[in-house]
């Protein structure tokens, strides 16, 4: 697992003279939103039929919610009618089927302390976008030698970009486990 710490270079790149544990802070509230809006931090769990299905969450991260749930034959079940999920992450199946595969996803905790180990493939690949999201926010911060709005407008802008290209990426990872739907069409 990687420390967001390695990613303060960048931001001071961005920010010249930025204090270490703001750009840390800040950094930590640009993962956290680009978990919550990219899904990126995707699971799957297998499960038997009458086992308690309590989805792993690891530590400082809190359970997200749930894509969708393959019965043991690759068909999807319908939420709400062939399973219901809690607000902590488990599973009630209604339908019986011998074993069944859950997707969900996961997000970081609202406070993290400033040793976190973050996703390695994450930090490694959107590091850029990483650090234009703190760079967006330390710099509508009034009163500092950094403070650039119209700048912080245009980090803020790569920082979406970069969330959404997460995004679709997680999708189509999801997408791919994912079975095709027949619909009928009149």
């Amino acid at each position: 697992m990687a420390q967001l710490s390695t990613l303060i270079p960048l931001v001071r790149e961005r920010c010249g003279g930025v204090l270490e544990k703001f750009a840390l802070d800040h950094l930590k509230r640009a993962y956290q939103k680009f978990c919550a809006e990219s899904l990126y931090l995707a699971r799957s769990q297998q499960f038997n039929q009458g086992e308690t299905a309590a989805l792993a969450v690891e530590d400082n991260h809190a359970f997200g919610g749930v894509n969708f749930v393959l019965d043991a034959n690759g068909h999807e079940l319908e939420r709400g009618l062939d399973y219901s999920v809690s607000v902590d992450g488990e599973v009630y199946l209604t339908k019986i089927t011998p074993a069944y595969r859950v997707f969900y996803f996961i997000t970081p905790l609202f406070t993290l302390p400033d040793s976190f180990d973050a996703n390695d493939i994450l930090i490694n690949k959107y590091a850029e976008y990483l650090a234009d999201g703190a760079a967006s926010t330390l710099m509508k911060m009034p009163n500092t030698q950094w403070t650039d709005i119209s700048l912080s407008q245009y980090y803020q802008r790569n920082f979406i970009d970069g969330y959404r290209l997460a995004y679709r990426e997680a999708v189509n990872a999801l997408d791919e486990q994912r079975p095709i739907k027949q619909r009928e069409f009149y």
